[in-house]
């Protein structure tokens, strides 16, 4: 097997037409061209999904080579219930998760009493109108890092969630697997996140 390419061979690879069972077939053959198509196929993506937790580039190549090699370590053992593709992404989020964990005494703020009351079901706060809040803010710089910043208060399974749903825009149905839920958990954990988010907009943009 040869070496982790470099960081840099990650922003260039381009994947191939090889099928993911004769991928997954060369990878269990400890086949280098094997490895090179794993990474050229995914690389990219697994660094911008680990980037969206980590926020510190080296970390996220760290992430995608720990990820990249622990698949290949454990490719014997795939079972193929899922997609190659939806086991990277779990594996990967697992990882991003797990190297954020000594930093969370730096969450601030209650998300709890951020997020809208509910009685009986019924909404209790009125939402303010969107509409006052110029096109222009959305472009604005102050106003993405305070939405990114937002996102960090999320707790990981509302803020895993949103990131796989609205951020990367993957399917529902890979989100489930990806994440073990079942349809409606997951779709309630990207509502809550989006609410939160909404109410956190709202209250420093919108008057």
């Amino acid at each position: 097997m040869e070496s982790l390419p470099k960081s840099r061979d990650f922003q260039s690879a381009a994947a191939s037409n090889i099928s993911e069972k004769d991928l997954i077939r060369g990878l269990r053959e400890k086949a280098d061209w094997a490895f090179r198509e794993l990474i050229s196929r995914w690389s990219d993506k697994l660094y911008r999904l680990s980037l969206q937790f980590l926020k510190r580039p080296e970390e996220a190549q760290e992430i995608v080579q720990e990820v990249c090699l622990k698949v290949v370590e454990k490719i014997a053992t795939f079972e193929e219930a899922s997609s190659l593709y939806t086991w990277l992404y779990r594996v990967t989020v697992n990882e991003s998760l797990m190297r954020l964990r000594p930093n969370k005494g730096k969450v601030q703020v209650s998300w709890e009493d951020a997020l809208p009351k509910y009685e009986n079901g019924i909404h209790l706060e009125n939402f303010s109108d969107w509409a006052k809040l110029p096109d222009e803010r959305f472009a604005e710089k102050e106003f993405q890092e305070f939405v990114q910043a937002s996102i960090e208060l999320l707790p990981d399974d509302l803020k895993t969630a949103y990131l796989l749903k609205d951020v990367e825009q993957l399917p529902e149905d890979e989100v489930c697997k990806i994440l073990e839920l079942t349809k409606p958990a997951m779709k309630n954990r990207v509502h809550r996140a989006r609410l939160f988010l909404r109410k956190r907009i709202e209250g420093k943009y919108v008057r």
